[in-house]
C-alpha cells in the first residue's frame, strides 16, 4: 500500500504536478511582465528590482545546491556542476553587483533564457530516486531546480524588456568565452575532483539524441550573435527615420542677392 501511494505521489515529465507549474509559471510571467512594461517607468525602481531578483535567485540557487547535497549525501553537491547552475550563479551575481548592460550580462541573459526555458519544459530530474523511491514533484532537489530555473528565465526576459539589458554586437564575446571557461571547470571536476558527470561533458543533453553541448553552445552563440546585430539594426534604422523626420527644413536664403 504504501509503495502504490509512493508511486502515485511521484514526479513525472509532463505529469499532472508539472503541468500545474509549467500553467502557473506561464500566467504569472506574463502577467507580472505586461504590468511592469505598463506601470513602471522609474528607472531607479527597475534598478531596485533587478538586485531583488538576483538576490532571490541566488538564495533558490543556495537552495537548490543545499537540497542537492542532501540527496547525492555528499558536500560536494554545493558545487554547481551543470551549465544552468553555472549559468544561474553568473546572472544572480550581475544582477546584484553590475550596471546596466555590463558585459556579464551578455553572457548570461542568452544562457539562462534558454537554459531556464528549456529545464523548465523538460526538467530531466524530476522523478529522481532517493534510497530505492521515485521522489515527489515537491522533493526538494526537484522543486528548487524547477524555481531557479523559471526565476532564470523570467529575469533574463525582465531584463530585456526593461532596457536594463541591451544586446549589442561587442559585447556578445562574452558568451563564447564563458562558455570556454566552464567547459574547462567542468574536465576539472571531471578529473581533479572525480565527479561522475559536469556540464553534459560525454552525454546528450537530452538521452538518446544528438543534442550534446558541441551541438547546443555553438547554435546558442550564433542565436545571440544573430540577436546582437538584428538589434543593433533595427535600433540605427530606427534612430535615423526619426532624426530625418525631425531634422528642420533649412530653405535656401537669396536675401542677399540683388
Amino acid at each position: 500500500m504504501v509503495h502504490m501511494i509512493l508511486a502515485l505521489n511521484a514526479a513525472k515529465i509532463y505529469g499532472w504536478a508539472h503541468l500545474t507549474f509549467i500553467g502557473i509559471f506561464i500566467a504569472a510571467f506574463a502577467v507580472s511582465l505586461v504590468f511592469v512594461k505598463l506601470k513602471v517607468k522609474s528607472e531607479k525602481a527597475i534598478d531596485i528590482t533587478v538586485k531583488a531578483l538576483g538576490g532571490a535567485l541566488l538564495a533558490l540557487l543556495l537552495f537548490n545546491r543545499i537540497a542537492i547535497s542532501f540527496y547525492r549525501e555528499s558536500a560536494w553537491g554545493l558545487v554547481p556542476d551543470s551549465f544552468c547552475g553555472v549559468g544561474s550563479l553568473g546572472l544572480a551575481i550581475s544582477c546584484i553587483f553590475f550596471k546596466r548592460s555590463a558585459t556579464p550580462y551578455h553572457a548570461f541573459v542568452y544562457w539562462m533564457f534558454f537554459g531556464g526555458l528549456i529545464t523548465v519544459f523538460y526538467p530531466d530530474f524530476i522523478g529522481q530516486v532517493f534510497h530505492g523511491e521515485a521522489t515527489s514533484f515537491m522533493y526538494p532537489a526537484t522543486i528548487s531546480g524547477m524555481l531557479h530555473h523559471a526565476l532564470a528565465a523570467y529575469i533574463s526576459v525582465f531584463l530585456c524588456l526593461t532596457g536594463h539589458f541591451k544586446p549589442c554586437v561587442k559585447k556578445t564575446y562574452a558568451l563564447p568565452l564563458m562558455m570556454c571557461f566552464t567547459l574547462v571547470y567542468g574536465v576539472f571536476l571531471l578529473d581533479a575532483l572525480k565527479f561522475e558527470k559536469a556540464m553534459y561533458i560525454g552525454a546528450p543533453l537530452v538521452p538518446g539524441t544528438f543534442i550534446t553541448w558541441y551541438v547546443v553552445e555553438p547554435a546558442l552563440v550564433a542565436f545571440a550573435y544573430g540577436v546582437a546585430f538584428l538589434y543593433q539594426y533595427i535600433v540605427k534604422k530606427i534612430t535615423t527615420k526619426t532624426d530625418l523626420e525631425f531634422t528642420p527644413f533649412v530653405s535656401e536664403d537669396n536675401s542677399d542677392e540683388i
